[in-house]
Order: C-alpha cells, then sequence, then structure tokens
C-alpha cells in the first residue's frame, strides 16, 4: 500500500474555490492534511491532501487534476510519495 501526499496550490482563488476543490478532492478518496493558507503578497492559497491505497503515482496525479480543473482556477501541484517500509527498532 503507498500514502501520497498532494499539495495543491490554486490562485486568485476564494473560499468557494478550495470548498469545491475539497469536494472533488474527498470524492477521489483524498483527505485534507491541513488548512489551507494565503500568501498575501501573491494572493496564493495551498491545500495538501493525503491519499493511501493500491494505486500509481499517475493515478494520483490524474486524480489531481480533474479535481483542480473543476475549480477553474490556475493552479500548481505537487505529488509525493512515502516510500518508507522499514521497522523501527524497540527496545
Amino acid at each position: 500500500m503507498s500514502k501520497f501526499i498532494a499539495r495543491i496550490e490554486l490562485r486568485k482563488a476564494d473560499e468557494k474555490d478550495y470548498e469545491k476543490l475539497n469536494s472533488e478532492m474527498e470524492k477521489a478518496s483524498f483527505y485534507l492534511k491541513k488548512g489551507h493558507s494565503a500568501d498575501k503578497t501573491t494572493n496564493i492559497k495551498r491545500g495538501e491532501y493525503n491519499c493511501r491505497g493500491n494505486i500509481t503515482l499517475k493515478e494520483v496525479a490524474d486524480a489531481v487534476y480533474r479535481a483542480v480543473k473543476k475549480t477553474g482556477r490556475d493552479y500548481s501541484f505537487t505529488i509525493m510519495r512515502n516510500k518508507a517500509n522499514y521497522k523501527l527498532d524497540t527496545p
């Protein structure tokens, strides 16, 4: 099972745009990692979402792309995959 983190930035977006994004991301089995914040100098807002499952990076990227396109805003996104499969030594 893989774990992915998607970070999405919408430009010139308002809360309604983020509500739409959150709804679309939930439909794609992502959950909001933390609240989005605004950069007052560039008017960019950010959201981070987590997703786990037996899915590929391409499937995650496609799901994110479909969700952000539905907001109608300019955007950028980054996806990270956690590949850690190790056990911590326990005393």
